[in-house]
């Protein structure tokens, strides 16, 4: 069954109030400017009824927590109008904070990513 046949099963089941169908996982090596760091970060992309104008929405494996955070921190924003720019805005939550903190002059850690617990 393709995705938008679960999607339409879903749709027009009454018993379904809301729903979100996992449609792909990525795992990626991000390329944050520093030669010797290259963090591994996996992306979920769900396609959700909860917004219907941005229907696709992301998960990101890990957290960003760098010297210049007080926590770690997730995207304020995790649903979009496409698969495409859902995966692109997961990739640039988590680089640009990465980027930040090399800029201001930190040594990049691995402990700078904390597992999403909710992954």
């Amino acid at each position: 069954m393709s995705v938008d046949d679960v999607v339409w099963v879903l749709k027009e089941n009454s018993e379904v109030l809301e729903f979100s169908v996992l449609i792909r996982e990525v795992k990626l090596l991000l390329n944050v400017g520093h030669d010797l760091f290259h963090p591994e970060l996996k992306i979920k992309i769900y396609k959700s009824t909860a917004i219907p104008d941005t229907p696709f929405h992301f998960e990101l494996s890990h957290h960003v927590f760098t010297p210049m955070q007080t926590a770690p921190l997730s995207p304020a924003r995790t649903s979009y109008g496409s698969e495409r720019e859902a995966i692109q805005q997961g990739i640039a939550a988590t680089t640009s904070v990465i980027k930040a903190a090399l800029g201001a002059g930190h040594t990049p850690s691995r402990n700078w990513l904390v597992r999403n617990e909710q992954f």
